[in-house]
């Protein structure tokens, strides 16, 4: 009888990829955050670290709204030079994976909003640059070909954790595969990630979050026509893990008891919190 070859990752490890995509989710917030809080130091602005904003307590130049984007794009770089190095198609590999896209999305999607959201944080920092007119168009484009891009390379990322060359052998099969591995977990994990952000306080980022994942979409119609994709030999197909789910954990308590107060940047040891 011939072999039934499984099309689709197993179900634990599809949440095992949700639950590593709302790790990215709020690991690039607190890095936009934690960014917009270094450049408000630098310049001079008395910045307080929420759990889902920053505050400039004196006024200064609004240069220093362009921190958070910047930070999210080193991040972002950051984690794409760990990723090769594991040669395990794991939790952590994944997890890893969610944290690029997440922190490059977190960027790109700033960068790209400029010409249409002049209360953005990027667009009031491009505004204090005093750049020549139509420049912000230019600016925008880059920021669509860099999401376009980090969508479209990561196909293969995800292709490569089957198990099976011959499970993602055509494009029906390979559509299929990142379907579940990455646009699923891709609108599943920023909607796991809405109580680390609560409560909002009037910052509208929570109604954000069901946009974060739809990127992954072009993941999908990128893996239809992505044929050269090197399969581990010896792959075995990967389960639930407990590694992200411990990470939302911590991040959860830090974001909720010690983030949630509002916290001095840089911190003082006389008066920590806000409270």
């Amino acid at each position: 009888a011939p072999v039934r070859t499984r099309l689709a990752p197993r179900p634990g490890f599809i949440g095992t990829s949700a639950l590593a995509s709302a790790v990215g989710v709020v690991v690039a917030a607190f890095f936009n955050n934690l960014g917009l809080a270094i450049a408000g130091v630098i310049g001079g602005r008395d910045p307080i670290l929420y759990h889902n904003e920053v505050v400039y307590q004196s006024p200064g130049s609004d240069v220093a709204l362009a921190g958070g984007l910047i930070a999210c794009l080193v991040v972002g770089a950051f984690f794409l030079v760990l990723y090769p190095g594991s040669t395990r198609y794991d939790a952590a590999r994944i997890t890893t994976l969610w944290l690029v896209l997440h922190c490059f999305c977190q960027g790109f999607v700033q960068l790209a909003l400029i010409p249409v959201s002049g209360s953005s944080n990027a667009a009031l920092a491009y505004a204090a640059l005093e750049l020549p007119a139509g420049f912000d168009l230019v600016v925008a484009m880059a920021g669509v070909v860099g999401l376009l891009s980090v969508a479209l390379a990561s196909a293969p990322a995800f292709l490569a954790y089957s198990h099976r060359q011959a499970a993602i052998s055509t494009p029906g099969s390979r559509a299929v595969f990142t379907s579940k591995l990455a646009l699923v977990p891709g609108v599943a994990g920023p909607l796991l990630a809405v109580p680390f952000f609560l409560p909002d306080n009037g910052t509208g980022f929570i109604q954000t979050l069901p946009l974060l994942g739809l990127f992954t979409a072009a993941t999908v119609l990128a893996a239809i026509g992505t044929r050269n994709v090197r399969v581990p030999s010896g792959g075995e197909a990967q389960g639930f893990s407990w590694l992200p789910l411990a990470w939302l954990v911590f991040l959860l308590l830090l974001f909720q008891f010690v983030l949630g107060r509002g916290v001095h940047i840089p911190p003082s040891l006389d008066t920590p919190f806000v409270e």
